[in-house]
């Protein structure tokens, strides 16, 4: 087992395969499945308009079924969830990989009441993780221009990376790393 240390108190022990762990203690990361799809619809109603607005570009309340499908279970990539004791999913990260490119797009949700304490970071350095695993050599995000939080998650994550304007919102773009598994940092 290693462990990855992300600001403050937070935790991401990574147990057999890539980016399966705990957060910190008490919340479990493992792939998402499925039959998940309850558990995030409601972690997804919880987050308030503006965290929807912020991950989604709408404040739409409800995702659509077929939104949802393709979030939980990419036909071409991978997604993460974070899970409370409790059963309740408190964040969503996805790794969209089309096959045999060597960009991946990242996307992340994390709950109103989970944001602040490092979990973002450590599902960043997972999904980085599963992305070089796939030899992808760039990941990236469209980010709105005022999610200061999200703009600045690749640098906390220790990722370098660039910047540029597409169609009103901030792509941000960083190279994957080599040797980027089991580091303290996804660089």
């Amino acid at each position: 087992m290693t462990a990855i240390s992300v600001r403050g108190r937070a935790r991401l022990t990574t147990v057999s395969e890539v980016g399966a762990g705990e957060w910190p203690s008490h919340v479990r990361v493992r792939q998402a499945r499925a039959e998940d799809a309850a558990q995030v619809r409601a972690m997804h109603e919880r987050c308030s308009p503006e965290t929807r607005r912020l991950r989604y570009f709408t404040s739409a309340p409800r995702l659509p079924e077929s939104a949802l499908g393709r979030l939980l279970v990419p036909e071409h990539g991978v997604s993460l969830v974070a899970v409370a004791p409790d059963g309740a999913i408190g964040a969503l990260a996805t790794l969209f990989h089309p096959a045999h490119e060597p960009v991946a797009e990242v996307a992340l949700l994390v709950e109103d009441g989970w944001q602040r304490h490092g979990l973002g970071t450590a599902l960043l350095c997972s999904l980085v993780e599963h992305a070089a695993v796939r030899g992808v050599r760039e990941v990236r995000a469209h980010v709105l221009p005022w999610n200061r939080r999200m703009l600045a998650l690749f640098d906390r994550a220790g990722l370098v990376s660039r910047r540029g304007y597409e169609d009103g919102v901030v792509l941000v773009a960083a190279d994957v790393p080599p040797g980027v598994l089991a580091s303290d940092r996804c660089a």
